[in-house]
């Protein structure tokens, strides 16, 4: 379906009878679940931005396709956010239950392609490669990790104008402004310099040198930031947001398109 008629057709499984998903598997077979989480984002931004920008692509990729979209998992893998209250967060092997529960009980009723899309990047993707991993071999369920940081990269690094983005800062706020500028207090966005330093193989850049993996406590946060963010927001705008987030629709909707012609991995 494309055009008025793909924009008309009900996508949002919150928004739908069960009579109206029964008729949509008809013409797909396609899932998007966006992942986040519920954590401080500094200062200037809210504690859904890890859903709310997940979500807003997956909005746009079921306006574009036939694809489903499911309600998004709004509580993640955060403790290292757990300095700041409205933080929460749950046990690492609670998180993949819950996200490998949800795609399993989907392809009960007929869905064979998942894709986990993750606002929460960084932190949470080791546990979602493993869910992708759990739904291929015991659901055989067609399942993707998406993580935004991977599907915005190349308009990231166009149009980026700060060193450091890591939490909180240019990138994410600048999808903000994009999608949801009513929750952006751009007056009290402040710039927060990691330590010039880090450790080899190590960067606090999201496109930095990470060639291994690490993580941060609460305790390291706090040291790092009194803010809450890690980069430069003040940088954002909502131009760039728009650049990003088109760069992110339009991958995620290619892998949807070969999907529902019948791709497949192998």
């Amino acid at each position: 379906m494309t055009g008025d008629d793909a924009i008309e057709r009900p996508y949002r499984l919150d928004e739908m009878t069960w009579r109206d998903v029964e008729a949509a598997l008809e013409e797909t077979e396609t899932l998007l679940l966006p992942v986040g989480s519920t954590e401080q984002h500094g200062h200037h931004m809210p504690l859904g931005v890890d859903v709310f920008m997940p979500e807003g692509i997956c909005e746009r990729v079921g306006e574009r396709t036939d694809c489903l979209v499911a309600p998004p998992v709004w509580y993640g893998v955060s403790p290292h956010h757990t300095f700041k209250p409205g933080t929460f967060t749950v046990e690492s092997e609670t998180f993949q239950r819950y996200v490998f529960d949800i795609c399993a009980s989907a392809s009960e009723w007929g869905v064979e392609n998942v894709l986990l899309v993750n606002g929460h990047y960084l932190a949470q993707d080791p546990e979602l490669d493993v869910v992708v991993r759990e739904l291929r071999t015991k659901r055989d369920v067609q399942a993707f990790h998406v993580p935004l940081v991977s599907v915005f990269e190349d308009a990231a690094n166009e149009h980026r104008t700060t060193e450091v983005s890591f939490h909180g800062s240019e990138f994410e706020t600048s999808l903000m402004l994009s999608l949801r500028p009513d929750l952006v207090r751009m007056d009290e966005a402040e710039r927060v310099d990691p330590p010039e330093e880090a450790l080899p193989l190590t960067a606090y850049d999201a496109y930095g040198d990470n060639r291994v993996g690490w993580a941060l406590s609460a305790t390291d946060m706090e040291r790092l930031t009194e803010a809450g963010n890690v980069g430069d927001p003040t940088a954002a705008t909502e131009e760039t947001g728009a650049k990003l987030l088109e760069n992110a629709v339009s991958q995620v909707t290619d892998l949807v398109e070969a999907l529902e012609a019948g791709q497949s991995v192998v």
